[in-house]
C-alpha cells in the first residue's frame, strides 16, 4: 500500500458536550495528529483561558470552525458574526492553527446568486485579515437539510464562492458522495482543498445529525478517500463524528476507531 503523509485530525463535533479541558485530554489518547475546535465553544470558555488549556494539553490545533447562521438580510446579525470570525482568525494565528473553516450561512428569501453576492461582499475584509495573519480560510459544503447553516450544498457551489474570494475548501465527503462530476471537481480544485472530512452514513436514516465511524455504515468512504488521495491530495484528513451512534459508543472509543480506520487508508 502506498504511504501518504497526510495528517489525521479529529473534529470537536463528537465532544460538543465535553468541557474543553476534558476534550483536549481525550484527543491525546486517540492517536490523532491534531484536533479541530469549534470557535463558539472556545469563545464561551474565554479565548485567553482556552489558549492556556490548549498549551497545557500539548495538542496541536489544525483548525477552528465558525458557523454563519444570520439571515442574509440581518445586517446587525451578520456584522456580529463577521466580528466573531475575525476574532477566531486572530486566535488561530496566535495558536499557529493553519485554517479556519466555515459555513456560508443561509440564503433566506434570496436567490443563490443574491446570497452569494452578499456573502462575498461581507467576507472580503476577513479574507484580507486572514491573509495578513497567515491563516487560510476554507468554505465547507453541507447537506441540503442544513439550510440553516449554508446555501452551498455541493463542492461545486462551495468552490465557486471560494474562487470569488480566493480562499480554500473544506470538502465533507459525507455530504457530497453522490455529487455529479465529483472526481473532476476535486481534481480541478485540488490546490484549494485545505481539509477533507470523512465519516459514514446508514442509508435510510431520517434523523440528523447522525454520522457513523467510517466503515461502520453504507458510504463508499474508502473509495472516496482513495480517489482524493490518488488525485494528489496531501493535506489533512479530518474525522467528523456526531449523533446517536457516536453518543451510544462514546466519543473516545468512536474517534479512536475512526483514527485507526483512517490511518490504515493512509498506509500507516
Amino acid at each position: 500500500m502506498t504511504r501518504h503523509d497526510n495528517r489525521i485530525c479529529v473534529s470537536g463535533m463528537a465532544a460538543t458536550a465535553w468541557s474543553l479541558p476534558g476534550e483536549l485530554a481525550m484527543y491525546g489518547r486517540t492517536g490523532t495528529d491534531a484536533a479541530g475546535l469549534a470557535a463558539a465553544k472556545v469563545a464561551a470558555l474565554g479565548w485567553r483561558t482556552a489558549a492556556d488549556e490548549i498549551a497545557r494539553a500539548g495538542v496541536g490545533i489544525e483548525y477552528l470552525v465558525h458557523a454563519f447562521t444570520a439571515d442574509p438580510r440581518d445586517e446587525p446579525g451578520w456584522a456580529r458574526q463577521v466580528e466573531r470570525l475575525t476574532v477566531a482568525v486572530d486566535f488561530a494565528a496566535r495558536l499557529g492553527a493553519p485554517t479556519v473553516y466555515l459555513t456560508v450561512g443561509p440564503s433566506g428569501d434570496l436567490t443563490w446568486e443574491e446570497a452569494a453576492d452578499r456573502f462575498v461582499g461581507r467576507m472580503a475584509p476577513v479574507v484580507e485579515r486572514a491573509g495578513a495573519a497567515g491563516v487560510a480560510l476554507a468554505l465547507e459544503n453541507t447537506l441540503p437539510v442544513r439550510c440553516d447553516l449554508s446555501f452551498a450544498h455541493s463542492v461545486r457551489d462551495a468552490a465557486e464562492l471560494a474562487r470569488r474570494l480566493d480562499v480554500g475548501l473544506c470538502v465533507d465527503l459525507y455530504c457530497c458522495w453522490q455529487e455529479g462530476g465529483l472526481p473532476e471537481t476535486l481534481r480541478a480544485e485540488m490546490d484549494r482543498i485545505r481539509l477533507v472530512q470523512v465519516s459514514d452514513f446508514r442509508v435510510g436514516t431520517l434523523t440528523f445529525p447522525n454520522r457513523w465511524v467510517p466503515g461502520d455504515a453504507d458510504l463508499p468512504m474508502a473509495d472516496l478517500l482513495a480517489d482524493v488521495l490518488a488525485a494528489g491530495y496531501r493535506g489533512t484528513v479530518d474525522i467528523e463524528l456526531t449523533g446517536p451512534a457516536i453518543e451510544e459508543e462514546g466519543a473516545e472509543s468512536a474517534l479512536t476507531r475512526a483514527v485507526a480506520w483512517t490511518a490504515a487508508r493512509l498506509g500507516r
